[in-house]
């Protein structure tokens, strides 16, 4: 192995290679994504195909440097690099493939938390790669889902140059409302929203808060606008923090780099910086915040991560907000019922259920847009019970539905099972129950009174014992009460099915009085929740002794 160069103490590149070294060896306590990204930075310096340019990293960081703050108490100073973001901005602009001497980093994500200072690194690497590299007719997009957000990395570039004024006048740029020009290479760089379809041909793009977007159309067309720019390495730059949508594009694109990070992806294309907690780690441990804040006690102030966290300790509205903004922890909703971090806990992606295995089954049916769902609820030899869900979605609502991404994910892995038309395929779903009848103990089989007439009499007829299951709050409230306490009693284990998850991601509550049932969060009717609440269901009748099995009708579960 070729050792590491001896770079200069305190330079640009020795910071970088010194908060990577700390990370690797534990010195700084970071996520495994964290990890990962430092290691594959010290190991690629064995690499014989690329190399790790010191006097473009120093340009890239120096420049950054001279530019100032322009908000709150130190606005007017310039910006001072903390180690996370020179590691960040070094590796942007210091790999080098040698066969071109081009970037190798044609896209970057940076998943950091509130208060790190995102948005005006952002910008100002939007300003340096549209004005102090040279390229002729740069275009630089900054892009959200409103105007309001794109401006959030544009309006800090403008202040920049407008504080500026001698790095204007070298630069020879022009500030207006909405576009920053420079005349002689007719650069240009603006604010975009997401409903256009046109990414133009940008040099840099730069999607901030991308898990706010509905979809990825303006993703879309800034990679199809970069592929028109041969011969060149124009930047794609992710900035945001998680969010809602475990189905949406921001959270697709960061298991894309996650892939890639963790060695199952190979695209060396693609880095990524991304801070949050690991799975096994509780959040109510205020250790493990560091983890995702490389800023803590520097930009993040101790005191208001304190504040944040004895806030969420005392209300579920506020834990959703704190995880996706400090943790960068994917929720649902403010409104969110289960605990990610439990739910998370139950994973085993190594589950095996031997047949024979006693067994019940929820079953919640769809028509067109939503996803069918049979759970099954297995109880295991040790006493914990295994919820194994069977999802079904027609072809044809891909096209309609704003999950599509994660839903052909879904479909290409096996972990939806997509059938032929633009209709559930009841036939297919019958068919799944009978040979789960076949390959367990399936002790009964619950439905929801609506459309399950005709699937539920034809089992019956056959002498498997069907109930029906209202899903209204009289039901559903003991069966919530009780999962939620299995769950976190550590008595449920899921393998881990990524659509699962989001559904129970998904998953909020509407109350009447004290009794509260399932639903979605409110306005949100792309987020599906039908796997859940079939497992509740399915939960449910596994935990009561089942009436005497009839063959002729569907017996009624409660009255």
């Amino acid at each position: 192995m070729v050792p590491i160069p001896r770079y200069p103490r305190n330079s640009y590149a020795w910071k970088a290679t010194d908060y990577a070294k700390k990370v690797v060896s534990g010195k700084i306590e970071a996520c495994w994504q964290v990890r990962a990204a430092c290691q594959r930075f010290l190991d690629d310096h064995d690499r014989d195909d690329i190399e790790f340019n010191t006097e473009y990293v120093d340009h890239a960081c120096s420049f950054i440097e001279n530019l100032p703050h322009v908000t709150g108490a130190l606005a007017g100073q310039p910006i001072k690099l903390e180690p996370f973001q020179v590691f960040f901005i070094a590796n942007i602009f210091g790999w080098i493939v040698k066969a071109t001497g081009l970037r190798r980093f044609r896209e970057a994500l940076g998943l950091f938390p509130r208060g790190t200072g995102k948005s005006l690194i952002g910008a100002a690497i939007g300003v340096y790669m549209n004005f102090a590299l040279g390229e002729q007719g740069a275009q630089g997009f900054s892009g959200a889902t409103s105007m309001d957000q794109a401006a959030a990395v544009f309006e800090p570039a403008r202040k920049m140059v407008e504080m500026t004024p001698d790095l204007a006048d070298a630069l020879g740029l022009e500030v207006s409302a909405r576009a920053i020009f420079q005349s002689h290479t007719g650069s240009s760089f603006k604010p975009v929203i997401a409903k256009t379809k046109d990414g133009g041909i940008p040099w840099i793009s730069i999607c901030d808060e991308l898990h706010q977007a509905i979809d990825g159309t303006q993703l879309a067309a800034f990679r199809t606008g970069m592929g028109k720019r041969r011969g060149s390495d124009p930047l794609l730059l992710i900035i945001t923090t998680a969010g809602f949508n475990l189905a949406g594009v921001c959270r697709q694109e960061q298991l894309y780099f996650e892939g890639v990070l963790a060695g199952t992806i190979r695209d060396d294309s693609k880095f990524a910086m991304i801070y949050t907690i690991d799975a096994d780690d509780d959040w109510r441990d205020f250790r493990v915040w560091r983890k995702a804040n490389p800023g803590y006690g520097v930009s993040v102030d101790e005191d208001h991560l304190r504040r944040e966290y004895e806030k969420a300790l005392q209300s579920p509205r506020s834990q959703t907000e704190m995880l996706t903004k400090y943790l960068n922890v994917w929720c649902n909703s403010a409104s969110g019922w289960l605990n990610s971090v439990d739910w998370a806990k139950a994973a085993d992606p190594a589950l095996d259920i031997p047949p024979g295995t006693p067994a019940w089954l929820g079953v919640d049916l769809s028509t067109k847009t939503d996803l069918t769902a049979i759970v099954a609820v297995c109880l295991l030899a040790d006493g914990r019970k295994a919820v194994v869900p069977y999802l079904f979605l027609p072809t044809g609502a891909l096209d309609r539905s704003p999950n599509r991404e994660a839903y052909t994910d879904w479909g290409a892995s096996g972990v939806v099972h997509q059938t032929e038309g633009s209709a559930s395929d009841h036939a297919a779903v019958e068919a799944k129950i009978r040979e789960l009848c076949r390959t367990y103990n399936i002790q009964q089989v619950a439905f929801d009174a609506w459309q399950s007439a005709t699937i539920s009499q034809s089992l019956a007829a056959d002498g498997i014992s069907v109930v029906e299951f209202p899903q209204k709050a009289a039901t559903m409230h003991p069966a919530m009460v009780d999962f939620e306490a299995d769950l976190l009693n550590g008595q449920i284990v899921h393998p881990d099915n990524a659509c699962l998850n989001w559904m129970a991601s998904n998953i909020s509550v509407t109350r009447r009085g004290a009794m509260m049932s399932p639903c979605r969060p409110t306005g949100q009717d792309h987020l599906k929740i039908d796997g859940m609440v079939a497992a509740l269901m399915a939960h449910a009748i596994s935990s009561v002794e089942p009436p005497p099995a009839r063959a002729d009708i569907a017996l009624e579960f409660w009255d």
